[in-house]
């Protein structure tokens, strides 16, 4: 194994995994953007504070302002899922787009509170549509313009930030270290043992034969089958290093947090490998990769970066 270097807050092997990042102009000015992601072959899409949402054909060149339809709604995920693209966010509001750079629709809150909740995040997989937010809801739908239904997702009142498939397997994860998982998001979520300590498991991804999730206090564990068990990767990611997303992309693992963290990784269970960014000691807050070659990383203050996938 190659040397190990400890650094304040982070943690690195010998680099092999890093990217380099640049700095781009994102046009959200000083607020804050939540995510972004890429449609596989035209737009990326970036969204985030005040209602926010642009779209670029190039990450690394111009970022366009469009009508999100949130209003001053903070915005905080967006996906694609090859016909519609959904925006969720606070006060329960999604909206959806087959062109995002035209009309964005709000569409019917699939949430029981109505205004008070927040949808933290969507994902499409194997025909279908989840959401999970505030108040522990999970709410699918095959067509995202139509009826989203509330589902019971095993979370209780604990928040759910995040949900992915892969390998005919849904995971979501949330607050006091909870991860649950399903075969049919639209049936029963059963939680399962995990290793966290009782922090918010904001994130998971699966790539390349392992499902991943990060957590706050810089806590990352895997596991090759979801359902059974997940070890903790052993990093020295420090207590301020609360991670927000993963994602995983042409073979690599990476994941943005607080304090200027963004970590990748070839293997997740083993070695990750600190990324030198241009934040500025800015929260990076979402973190994807798109089949044009692009890593794009967003946070805090407007921030947006840029890495080539290689």
């Amino acid at each position: 194994m190659s040397a190990m270097v400890s650094l304040p807050g982070i943690w690195s092997s010998d680099g092999d995994s890093a990217l380099g990042w640049t700095l781009r102009t994102s046009s959200f000015g000083a607020d804050e953007i939540s995510n972004a992601h890429y449609d596989g072959s035209t737009y990326w899409v970036s969204v985030g504070g005040a209602g926010k949402l642009a779209t670029a054909t190039d990450p690394t060149g111009t970022w366009t302002q469009r009508t999100s339809s949130f209003g001053a709604t903070l915005i905080l995920d967006v996906w694609w899922d090859g016909t519609y693209w959904t925006a969720v966010g606070f006060e329960g509001k999604i909206a959806t787009a087959t062109d995002p750079t035209g009309t964005w629709t709000q569409r019917a809150n699939p949430f029981s509170s109505g205004g008070g909740d927040f949808i933290s995040s969507c994902f499409f997989g194997n025909g279908v549509w989840v959401a999970s937010g505030s108040g522990g809801e999970i709410c699918t739908a095959t067509d995202p313009t139509g009826t989203w239904t509330a589902r019971t997702s095993s979370f209780g009142a604990s928040n759910v930030y995040g949900q992915a498939y892969g390998n005919a397997v849904w995971v979501a994860v949330g607050d006091g270290g909870k991860i649950a998982t399903a075969t049919d998001p639209t049936g029963t979520w059963t939680q399962r043992a995990n290793p966290f300590s009782a922090i918010n498991v904001r994130d998971s991804f699966y790539g390349d034969g392992i499902w991943c999730a990060v957590a706050y206090d810089g806590e990352i564990a895997t596991a090759p089958d979801p359902t059974s068990t997940w070890t903790l990767t052993t990093t020295s990611f420090g207590a301020t290093d609360d991670f927000r997303r993963l994602y995983f992309g042409n073979g690599r693992f990476g994941a943005g947090g607080l304090t200027d963290v963004i970590g990748t990784s070839f293997d997740a269970d083993s070695t990750w490998d600190v990324n030198t960014t241009p934040f500025g000691g800015s929260n990076v807050l979402g973190i994807a990769y798109g089949t044009d070659g692009n890593w794009v990383a967003t946070g805090a203050a407007g921030k947006l970066a840029t890495a080539p996938g290689i």
